[in-house]
């Protein structure tokens, strides 16, 4: 057998730009967060020389810490859930009802929001509900609701606002999975007699768990660490977990403590996706599914 040349294109040195981005962009801030938040003081530069864990015990009892955190993943697990019932019939419809020449188009339309500024589609949404606004307006002329209220600086419209902004990668994740589910399975599970439901529990679900998997990470992680949005929409109550370790770092400057905030934040959120992960695997097993 022919020997494989080696040249510097097969070379593991291919490797090092994105080790060195990985190191530099994710392991090396992690590396000062540990480093900060076991130092003392106020410190907006340079490297600590003492260090304590009085940030952390501060963390630990402090009531806020406990009520965001717990308020940030409960607000994540609805627009999760959320996302989920309504990105999969689009994503659906878009798979196996829509003409193949036409879903580039769809997946176009889908994508859009990516394009725009993110304060500006925040922004967008506030002026369709805020009071006297479009959609307040209509259901005012609907005899629905008063055109004079909003829900606008309320947990609710939170809400609103992180399942408009990550939709589009829970429709994108299940859209992939449903476009690679073979058309002649679902016809075979109809001529067998199969009704939609047992189609969908039998074959569509196992075959789309792992769009899912995928979808519930980039809709969850992101939601339950969000500090933009409720910071401009949430209103005095609007505060989340992002929100605090953010007034630390960038209005108290107390870094220290910000960091501690971040860290433990990680940590909570790791055990979380591997609970996620979990959990899929036992689908998984369950229903024959790979993930």
């Amino acid at each position: 057998m022919k020997k494989e040349r080696k040249t510097i294109l097969n070379s593991p040195l291919m490797a090092l730009p994105s080790q060195g981005l990985l190191l530099l962009m994710i392991i090396f801030p992690i590396c000062l967060l540990i480093l900060y938040s076991f130092s003392k003081g106020n410190i907006t530069a340079g490297i600590p020389t003492s260090f304590s864990a009085a940030n952390y015990k501060e963390m630990l009892t402090s009531p806020i810490f406990y009520k965001l955190m717990l308020k940030s993943i409960i607000i994540g697990l609805e627009v999760t859930v959320f996302c989920v019932v309504i990105s999969a019939p689009a994503a659906w419809a878009l798979a196996k009802a829509v003409k193949a020449t036409r879903r580039s188009f769809g997946v176009m339309l889908i994508i859009i929001p990516f394009f725009t500024s993110h304060l500006l589609l925040i922004y967008s949404i506030m002026v369709v509900f805020e009071s006297k606004g479009f959609l307040m307006s209509l259901l005012g002329f609907l005899h629905l609701a008063d055109p004079t209220e909003s829900i606008v600086y309320t947990r609710p419209f939170v809400v609103i606002l992180l399942v408009y902004e990550y939709l589009p990668y829970m429709i994108l994740s299940l859209y992939s999975s449903f476009e690679q589910i073979d058309d002649a399975l679902l016809a075979a599970s109809s001529t067998l007699g199969a009704g939609t439901f047992t189609t969908l529990r039998k074959i569509v679900f196992p075959l789309s768990l792992p769009g899912l998997l995928t979808g519930i990470l980039l809709v969850f992680v992101p939601a339950v660490g969000s500090f933009v949005e409720p910071a401009v929409a949430g209103g005095p109550n609007g505060m989340m977990i992002g929100s605090l370790i953010d007034s630390n770092f960038s209005m108290s400057l107390n870094m220290c403590y910000g960091a501690a905030l971040s860290l433990a934040f990680l940590i909570i959120l790791l055990i979380l996706v591997t609970i996620i992960n979990l959990i899929f695997k036992f689908l998984s097993r369950r229903v024959g599914g790979e993930v």
